[in-house]
């Protein structure tokens, strides 16, 4: 009689492991869908994970079905796992934590590439800067030449205007000398000219007198 109530419990405790498997692998392809992590729409690229989210990332585990009330008769309905399915299990986790390490670890340079990008990028606008800088300088520079070159120009026309002032200064004085000088030799040939008029006036009077006395005796 114990023996068929041992086998009874013991098919009992296979067919609720069953429906427990059943239910996990139900749970678990569940959780699998639902554990897809989401992009950022608004940042491309960027994952998404919320409090709403993390059951559906999580292993299923239900501490109930691991209650044990006597220590020393332990539940046959305690979930469990072969030697092949831990060592399978085991391999399995173990490559995926290797996997996850080398997936932290390339996030890990790719961190460090993006430091370095920004840093490269910052000296790459430091230089930029820099060249601008120098483009001004050597802009200031052929300005400066430039308004050399003007103020050289200004400099010649200053030494031809003022070469042309001092000769035109020059023949404006003899200019007025000349002119002066005109001047004096007509007013002399005035003078000439004026005397000989007299002269000839007075030849005319002492004419017109010698006439006179000439017809005089005549009569």
């Amino acid at each position: 009689m114990a023996k068929i109530d041992t086998t009874k419990a013991a098919a009992q405790a296979v067919a609720e492991k069953l429906a427990r498997g059943k239910g996990a692998t139900t749970a678990t392809t569940t959780n699998q869908a639902a554990a897809t992590v989401t992009t950022d729409s608004r940042i491309p690229g960027l994952l998404t994970v919320t409090p709403e989210m993390l059951p559906a990332m999580i292993p299923a585990f239900h501490p109930s079905n691991y209650h044990i009330a006597d220590p020393l008769n332990p539940p046959e309905n305690l979930p469990q796992a072969t030697e092949a399915q831990l060592d399978k299990g085991m391999k399995i986790y173990e490559g995926a934590t290797r996997a996850l390490k080398l997936t932290g670890a390339a996030f890990d340079l790719t961190r460090e590439k993006f430091t370095v990008v920004g840093k490269h990028a910052k000296a790459f606008g430091a230089g930029i800067q820099a060249a601008t800088e120098l483009e001004k300088v050597k802009g200031n520079y052929l300005d400066y030449l430039n308004q050399k070159e003007v103020t050289s120009q200004k400099s010649v026309t200053l030494d031809v205007s003022q070469v042309k002032t001092t000769i035109d200064t020059n023949i404006a004085v003899h200019s007025k000398d000349e002119l002066t000088q005109k001047l004096k030799q007509a007013e002399l040939k005035a003078e000439e000219l004026r005397l000989k008029t007299v002269e000839t006036e007075g030849k005319l009077s002492s004419f017109k007198a010698q006439l006179g006395d000439y017809l005089e005796v005549r009569k």
